[in-house]
């Protein structure tokens, strides 16, 4: 993401976006009412009877709903035209829906613009700057591909060894090294530069021995790391990202932060340092007992929550956004998706 211009007198904020991670950053601060402007096609028809043709317009339009199609790339913005040009392909007041993929251009207008909305901004704008973290969880039966992203985990599909006991030792022995050719080849198609390779057992130390034999880890532009996890499922890369043994490589990811913040929350409960809920957190605040205010992103167009992050905004209290859909978001929504430490 790239901010272009932000006009402080109107509140309009141009940017350009650049990447799915961009894209849903810009969600989670579009609210309702808000006013977006960007280019667009729209059908004309000349008359009734007119099948019509697709015109290029540039369209504003107030917000009243977001969708972000992740398959698609495609961040779809809900609303009514408010100003548009050529006026003569414009109705004013209609419904209309402009799709926004990476490396479109737009302008957003709020009539207030939060320090933890414009938080959401920089990071992006910081998180394009950095490389992704690339994990491939692997075992003697399959490996999971994963991508660490700037908002969360998107798991790949699992490869699938189909070695066999019963097979020869020389019939297993080249079924592993088309297990072990087909894992480097998903790991040189990742959009990374470092790659953990995580499992249980001796696989990941044999393929690591297979490829270096082979001067593969030479050849490759990517940075590989080894470590140990229980298990090669969802959970275990999760194990991973919480782990003390990779916190130098993600220690500026939002999800170690998010994992970090919940056990903080979590172990204050029985303390009675942390609150939760709107009611709870705003009395935490008012008490100035409130260090931290965690929030899901899901939420943040929510009235009651907006008095709270206004509140801890005014008193100087730190918010983290949570991504809603990942686990440490998951875990914050059990506790109606606001918490304070």
């Amino acid at each position: 993401m790239k901010v272009l211009k932000f006009y402080e007198s109107s509140g309009s904020l141009k940017l350009r976006v650049d990447s799915l991670d961009d894209l849903w950053a810009v969600q989670r601060i579009l609210f309702a009412g808000d006013l977006v402007k960007s280019e667009s096609v729209r059908r004309f028809r000349g008359s009734e009877r007119d099948v019509g043709e697709l015109k290029d317009v540039v369209i504003r339009l107030r917000v009243e709903k977001t969708e972000l199609d992740r398959n698609a790339a495609r961040l779809r913005i809900m609303g009514k035209i408010v100003e548009g040009s050529p006026l003569e392909y414009i109705k004013l007041n209609s419904y209309h829906t402009l799709n926004i993929a990476p490396g479109d251009t737009m302008e957003i207008t709020k009539a207030e613009w939060h320090d933890y909305l414009r938080s959401v901004i920089k990071n992006a704008v910081n998180d394009s700057k950095k490389p992704r973290l690339g994990v491939l969880a692997v075992d003697d039966e399959k490996t999971l591909p994963a991508l660490l992203l700037g908002y969360g985990v998107e798991f790949k599909s699992e490869i699938y060894s189909h070695l066999s006991k019963r097979m020869s030792q020389k019939e297993f022995a080249e079924q592993q090294a088309k297990y072990f050719d087909s894992i480097l080849g998903i790991a040189e198609q990742m959009d990374v530069d470092t790659i953990v390779v995580a499992g249980p057992g001796f696989t990941r130390d044999d393929m690591k021995k297979y490829w270096e034999s082979k001067g593969m880890l030479q050849k490759t532009k990517k940075h590989f790391l080894f470590f140990n996890i229980s298990n090669v499922e969802r959970s275990g890369v999760y194990e991973l990202i919480r782990s003390d043994r990779v916190s130098d490589i993600l220690e500026g990811e939002r999800i170690r932060q998010e994992f970090r913040l919940m056990a903080e929350f979590l172990e204050g409960l029985g303390t009675g340092r942390s609150s939760f809920g709107a009611d709870g957190v705003s009395r935490a605040i008012e008490g100035y007992s409130a260090s931290t205010v965690m929030v899901n992103d899901s939420v943040l167009g929510d009235e009651s929550i907006k008095k709270v992050l206004n509140e801890a905004e005014r008193l100087k209290v730190k918010i983290e956004i949570f991504n809603a859909n990942d686990e440490a978001g998951k875990q914050l929504n059990s506790f109606k998706d606001i918490a304070c430490i």
